[in-house]
């Protein structure tokens, strides 16, 4: 009796280890020194989180919360504030790993927050050497630093499995200016490691907390990882039981005051195994949004609710296309069409009090470059591409979702509506037609592999059996009122 209850003893010894009280003070750094002084303001019903359990801070901005071994302990960001930003324009609102204190304060200034502000979010940006870091400060950076967004949300992958390009990555994204708000991909995860808590070690240590949830201008929005590992470096889509617990005390807490939650990760929701359970959480909201990757091909998805609106799904692409491969271009960046044809690019939501528009931006192009059209062209000269000479044509809607309606002009002001297609985006099979006949040997290039994958906003028309010969004008437009999508583009048909 006595060894059985030395060894309950060790047990519970064993749990708390590594599990302390830490207490301390949010406040209002008006001296901007780091530390709180005397007459600081306090702060009271801050949200202060280990990761599972949520404390408020009292009316003089104490809290007192357990730690987790290997979590790390962070704030809510409340509207009208921020926490510090680094040199790097990360946000650091959390208590950096391997800091065993028994109190930490958090320090916050006031931040200008309008009701209405723009985020920019931006797919996979998969970078693994050097070359890679030049392309996002050409397409993004350089783009970005010009019209500035309010915040930016990388949105997984990060790297492509080289940590330590995590650096770099964050020192060329952060001379856009903007507040950064990063979330953790499969390819930035760290295998193998004895415990789910340090599958993000890597990351944790340049970017802070793998998930987490922040307030910005009367707005909630929650950072998750579903990026759940499994032997030999595999993983699939999961949100762990201490994040779902996590989700359940924040939503606890601000569905009283918040009707709408915007949450970002890496994996989408329909290939997260256990995405029932955290729509179910999200229930007390009228409104939900995901912005998700993964799949370098962009689309949205709509997931139904008994009693609720929909949830609208953003699958927001890849910055770099189909991980930066493919013949290079003047500037020398690969063409790396996504996997069902769009160009690489990113997205700019539009945050108003009552609702949200999403607008996708072409790297490198004007803002009215929404659509491809593939038509075919006779030619004399590089005859060897005239098999793609079939008598349809294309249009490649990169923001379009399934509802949108897609229509053509051969400039007569006759508007015919186009066919949705279930097909690869022409302009990948010419790509790869190019790369199968040699036209890039000699390059020292990543070879893109042969497209197989549908996209999922592609029209067709057949074109018309009576069109006289002679040249034509041709004109597409699709529109979506819900996804504020009014696009426009032209092209010259020829007819022999």
């Amino acid at each position: 009796m006595r060894q059985f209850v030395i060894f309950l003893v060790f047990l519970v010894f064993q749990g708390l280890i590594g599990q302390r009280t830490l207490k301390g003070v949010v406040f209002v750094d008006e001296n901007a020194n780091g530390v709180l002084d005397g007459e600081e303001t306090r702060l009271s019903r801050v949200l202060v989180s280990n990761g599972k359990d949520i404390v408020a801070t009292d009316n003089q901005g104490n809290y007192s919360i357990n730690t987790i071994n290997d979590n790390p302990i962070f704030i809510v960001k409340p509207s009208g504030y921020i926490s510090r930003l680094d040199a790097d324009n990360k946000t650091k609102f959390y208590r950096e790993e391997g800091d065993n204190s028994k109190s930490f304060n958090f320090p916050l200034y006031k931040n200008k927050e309008p009701k209405d502000f723009t985020i920019a979010l931006l797919g996979d940006l998969q970078v693994d050497v050097m070359d890679d870091v030049h392309h996002v400060g050409k397409l993004v950076t350089e783009e970005l630093a010009r019209n500035k967004p309010d915040f930016i949300v990388p949105l997984g992958d990060l790297s492509f499995d080289n940590h330590d390009i995590f650096n770099p990555l964050s020192k060329i994204l952060g001379l856009i200016g903007a507040p950064i708000f990063y979330v953790i991909g499969n390819h930035d995860l760290n295998f193998g490691e004895a415990s789910l808590e340090k599958r993000d070690r890597s990351y944790e240590e340049i970017f802070g907390p793998s998930y987490y949830a922040f307030e910005y201008g009367q707005q909630l929005f929650v950072v998750l990882n579903n990026n759940f590992p499994l032997k030999e470096r595999t993983y699939e889509g999961r949100i762990d039981i201490n994040q779902l617990e996590f989700i359940k005390n924040l939503v606890d807490v601000k569905s009283k005051e918040y009707s709408s939650i915007k949450l970002f990760m890496h994996i989408p929701l329909e290939e997260t195994v256990n995405k029932e359970a955290l729509l179910s959480i999200l229930a007390p909201f009228s409104e939900v949004f995901f912005a998700t990757g993964h799949t370098h091909t962009q689309y949205h998805n709509y997931h139904p609710r008994e009693g609720r609106s929909e949830v609208h799904e953003l699958i927001a692409g890849a910055v770099c296309g189909a991980w930066w491969q493919g013949s290079h271009d003047i500037r020398g960046v690969p063409f790396a069409l996504m996997y069902d044809g769009t160009p690489k690019g990113y997205w700019l939501m539009d945050v108003g009090a009552e609702s949200y528009t999403l607008n996708y931006k072409v790297s490198g192009s004007g803002k009215d470059h929404q659509m491809n059209i593939w038509l075919p062209e006779k030619n004399e000269w590089d005859t060897d591409l005239n098999f793609l000479n079939e008598p349809f044509i294309y249009a490649n809607v990169f923001a379009a979702d399934t509802r949108t309606e897609v229509s053509i002009s051969f400039g007569n002001d006759q508007w015919v509506p186009m066919e949705k297609h279930e097909g690869i985006a022409p302009e990948l099979i010419r790509f790869n037609a190019l790369q199968e006949l040699g036209r890039y040997e000699g390059q020292k290039i990543s070879h893109t592999p042969k497209a197989t994958q549908n996209s999922k906003h592609l029209w067709r028309v057949k074109i018309p059996d009576d069109l006289a010969s002679g040249t034509y004008l041709i004109q597409v437009k699709a529109e979506n009122e819900k996804l504020n999508l009014n696009a426009f583009a032209n092209r010259v048909l020829w007819i022999d």
